[in-house]
């Protein structure tokens, strides 16, 4: 049996549950196939600029009930905490943004995008194989289940893609060189931490940490990195392998942190894992046919701008947008279009984000000249939170939800 509809979604992640929310207010029928069994929460905290909450907001999808507001962000030093620059979030940001910054538990984001798609919609369980050129459509190929046919498909499957190898081959993602491990801590763990709603960057030579609180300053969200001399063997084969709380101290006694951050590490809920952060290069092409790339499969970054589902909340939303004022038939211009547009900022963002990673990592007179610089950060960023995708494509008038 195969079945058929308007748009196919590969990946039920940030970016394909927007897209479907994008196009079914519309009435565009899709079907989102993810190839895990059941939703997970991964990733742990996720921050969400005011680009991006700008667009949900439009789309009908709130955070502000369940998110956290961090008051302020704070840089200091990794071996005794002692603050080195603080700039006002909270309603400052809103006030200049025009949207919150808001920080959130990722699995939070995704069951609120996920309530507002019809449940007959999202098939889990659907690992895809295999994309193929028909003249009805194309048709996906799935190691479970029946195939499926689809006037277009989106690719938002994330960094190791399986539809962008249809569309431009094997593209290996790029080590920038940097482990890192993160987790989840309750707020009643962290009482001597200083605010930890707020938002904190510790800098230290050749680590660094960011914390803040998430869904309403209940938890507190914790990513910490470390560029080894050389990276280990496993990232060879895997960006990913399990780790102990233990393992992780060691590294980041080994740098003299403060006992604060080692007391957070001890802290930790859960599973941990260390992670090698890669991002993925320009790809000569986003779309081939009637199957186009988005979000981290198109344009993956480092974690270091905290922009990575922003941008996928921004591509989904153009892309909807761009396919509704063309239709589904005129979808190569819309695909056009949409590279047109998202190709340059999604790469200056990978590059923010990459000069970010090394500076927050200086040592000796670079981080003194860094310091120094600090007061500087809100003018030499503001262009990506104040980015307003809804001002370059906007929807038509919401209507019904629709699905095949």
């Amino acid at each position: 049996m195969i079945r058929k509809c308007d748009v196919a979604i590969v990946g039920a992640g940030i970016g394909g549950l927007t897209l479907a929310v994008s196009l079914l207010q519309q009435s565009i029928s899709v079907q989102i196939f993810e190839q895990d069994t059941k939703f997970r929460e991964i990733g742990a905290g996720v921050a969400i600029g005011g680009n991006a909450t700008r667009l949900l907001q439009i789309l009908g999808v709130d955070l502000a009930q369940v998110a956290n507001m961090p008051p302020a962000l704070e840089v200091r030093r990794w071996k005794d905490g002692r603050l080195l620059w603080s700039h006002p979030i909270g309603e400052w940001y809103r006030q200049e943004v025009g949207a919150a910054f808001l920080t959130l538990h990722r699995g939070t984001l995704q069951r609120l995008l996920a309530a507002a798609v019809p449940p007959e919609c999202i098939q889990l369980n659907h690992r895809l194989v295999g994309l193929y050129d028909e003249p009805a459509g194309v048709r996906l190929h799935f190691e479970e289940g029946d195939d499926v046919v689809a006037s277009v498909a989106a690719g938002v499957d994330g960094v190791h893609s399986a539809a962008r190898r249809y569309v431009c081959g094997d593209v290996t993602p790029t080590h920038s060189g940097e482990i890192g491990f993160r987790g989840l801590i309750p707020v009643a763990k962290s009482q001597d931490l200083p605010d930890p709603a707020a938002l904190h960057i510790w800098c230290g030579p050749g680590t660094h940490v960011v914390h803040y609180g998430l869904d309403r300053g209940e938890l507190v969200n914790l990513l910490a990195v470390y560029k080894p001399d050389r990276l280990p063997e496993w990232t060879r084969f895997s960006d990913r392998v399990p780790a102990t709380r233990d393992e992780a101290l060691s590294i980041f006694e080994a740098y003299s942190w403060d006992r604060r951050i080692l007391d957070l590490v001890r802290n930790i809920e859960g599973d941990m894992s260390f992670w090698a952060l890669v991002e993925l290069p320009r790809l000569p092409r986003w779309s081939r046919g009637r199957v186009v790339l988005l979000g981290d499969a198109a344009h993956a970054p480092l974690p270091h701008q905290g922009q990575g589902a922003g941008l996928a909340i921004e591509d989904s939303y153009a892309l909807g947008a761009l396919l509704v004022k063309g239709g589904l038939t005129d979808y190569s211009s819309a695909f056009q279009a949409f590279e047109n547009l998202r190709r340059r900022r999604s790469w200056m963002v990978q590059a923010y984000s990459r000069a970010s990673g090394r500076a927050i990592k200086f040592g000796g007179g670079a981080a003194a000249r860094r310091d120094a610089s600090w007061s500087s950060l809100p003018r030499r960023i503001g262009w990506i939170h104040r980015y307003r995708e809804e001002e370059i494509v906007s929807l038509p008038s919401r209507s019904d939800t629709n699905c095949p």
